[in-house]
């Protein structure tokens, strides 16, 4: 492998590393602001042969740290995964949850952030292995005692970014400027052993928040993958099949719900976009007290804020209107929540006139208890 022509030195890394079975695996994402640290980590096993993950992740956030980035991050807590057959499962009380690729709508909108854990070049996916194909190294390696190198690399934004996670909704236009030369390219440093299989890669994402909103306070963004335990067996079970349910067919999108009705959140699903309903007399999470529908038309359509900021005055309305019955149980008091999504679509007319709408469908709730409770 390391015979092969420097520039295609790490291309074939990550071959030699799909090759080499199960692994035990950790990614780390670390977002520093002078309030602390925030930490996602996602620990566990995959096996390159199989095409199959366990991973249990983690986040961590100190207070007074940067709220709209921690509203991000999403809640503190550990969440526990599986990939199998390239099907995303999230751990739910005994049950599994097996999440299936889907199209378009509201479906797809609420399980986004789960496909990417379906990995391209590895099982478990949105680490620092999906990066290492990509990168571009920088002059010759340095060769370690034991056989291994270490590579000092460059890698382009679009790629880069891939590895924020969730943080990457707040990005805002690198994908037309974060591609173009070498402001551009992102640093990255990746050991391999001397077998050529990677065991560590570092890169520093810090230039990505320069394409990024609402990060004032945010001033490192750090990450970093390790690998360990070539060739060992599994000690992370994969799920029973006998546990495992349809996510489509237990859960129910928060749109559908009526004003009134309650439900438990799921593990893996930000903001509440698909929960199990349940009777409000039984321990929940939520309770929905209004839809609220969203029509912009003009010049305030292209503003991909407007549709959200009207839902939240409009819920704001509504929840003072609610039923006392349903205010009084809101944790924190007095405060509510909306979740939901938009869609754009414009054209030009005969004439020139440009007719820009902009549609969304917000759902208002508060939540009853305290995350993670």
């Amino acid at each position: 492998m390391f015979d092969a022509e420097q520039s295609m030195q790490l291309l074939k890394a990550r071959d030699v590393t799909r090759q080499s079975g199960l692994t035990r695996f950790t990614s780390t994402l670390v977002v520093g602001s002078g309030r602390g640290d925030a930490v996602e980590t996602s620990r566990g096993e995959q096996d390159f042969g199989r095409g199959t993950a366990y991973a249990e992740r983690t986040v961590s956030i100190p207070e007074g740290f940067p709220e709209e980035t921690a509203r991000q991050l999403g809640e503190p807590g550990k969440e526990t995964f599986a990939v199998v057959a390239r099907e995303v499962l999230v751990r739910d009380g005994a049950a599994w949850l097996r999440f299936r690729p889907t199209g378009v709508g509201p479906l797809s909108d609420a399980t986004r952030s789960l496909r990417p854990l379906a990995g391209e070049t590895a099982p478990y996916g949105r680490t620092l292995a999906e990066t290492i194909a990509s990168a571009r190294p920088q002059g010759k390696p340095s060769v370690r005692q034991d056989g291994g190198r270490e590579y000092r690399a460059l890698v382009p934004g679009g790629v880069a970014a891939g590895v924020l996670g969730k943080l990457r909704r707040m990005a805002d236009g690198w994908n037309s400027e974060a591609g173009k030369g070498q402001n551009g390219m992102f640093p990255m440093e990746v050991r391999l052993d001397a077998r050529g299989r990677v065991t560590r890669a570092t890169m520093d994402l810090t230039p990505l928040l320069r394409y990024m909103r609402n990060v004032d306070e945010v001033r490192t963004i750090r990450a970093t993958y390790e690998l360990s335990g070539y060739g060992g067996r599994a000690t992370r079970p994969l799920p029973d099949p006998s546990t495992v349910q349809d996510a489509m067919k237990t859960l129910t999108l928060i749109s559908e719900m009526a004003p009134g009705d309650c439900a438990l959140t799921v593990p893996g699903i930000p903001s509440a976009a698909m929960v199990r309903t349940v009777p409000c007399g039984r321990k929940h999470d939520l309770r929905v007290f209004a839809q609220s529908l969203v029509d912009i038309r003009g010049s305030r359509a292209v503003d991909e804020d407007a549709a959200r900021e009207e839902a939240g005055e409009g819920c704001r309305e509504l929840f003072r209107e609610a039923p006392e019955e349903w205010r009084r149980d809101a944790v924190p008091a007095g405060r509510y929540r909306v979740t939901g999504g938009s869609r754009f679509t414009g054209h030009v007319g005969a004439s020139g006139r440009s007719h820009s709408r902009l549609k969304g469908r917000f759902t208002c709730y508060i939540r009853t208890s305290a995350p993670g409770s």
